[in-house]
């Protein structure tokens, strides 16, 4: 015996698993809110207190200056890490930031918030970034001219630092 369904009756039976089908594809997009997890690279558009700014941003370029470590409040950071408690694509949240500087660039020293890139001609530029070392978190692999170090353990990077 075989079964006969009008066209119409099989579209509506379908249309339930096209919406899924469709909720499912959108649903693996990655949003900026998604973004903001562990291993996840900021861009700090204001470092003040109270009102920190960021946006996410790729990891490998020289404004992704800050790397999440934790997503947390700021006194669930480990000592080493910026904290951070502001918004990050219109979502407040709190951060524990590990540097992600590039070579070559200067920063103006904030305390335990998050260094903010500046000029290096400035005077408010405390520090450089004269050498970033991928792969390696050793102090011992910075030489002179460098006058002080930071490492991260994860992933495994040397930044060698010096007055600007």
């Amino acid at each position: 015996m075989k079964l006969f369904l009008p066209k119409a009756l099989v579209v509506l039976a379908a249309a339930p698993f096209v919406g899924v089908l469709v909720s499912c594809s959108s649903a693996s997009g990655t949003t900026s809110s998604d973004a903001v997890q562990a291993g996840s690279c900021v861009v700090i558009t204001d470092n003040a207190a109270g009102a920190m700014k960021a946006t996410t941003g790729d990891c490998s370029s020289a404004k992704a200056t800050y790397r999440i470590a934790k997503v947390a409040a700021a006194q669930e950071c480990a000592p080493s890490d910026a904290a951070f408690t502001g918004t990050v694509a219109d979502k407040s949240t709190g951060l524990c930031l590990t540097p992600n500087f590039a070579a070559d660039t200067c920063f103006a020293d904030a305390g335990t918030r998050p260094a903010k890139a500046v000029d290096c001609s400035t005077k408010e530029a405390t520090f450089k970034v004269i050498k970033r070392i991928d792969g390696q978190a050793d102090e011992l692999l910075c030489d002179a001219p460098a006058t002080s170090f930071k490492t991260v353990a994860n992933p495994k990077t040397t930044f060698c630092l010096a007055k600007p």
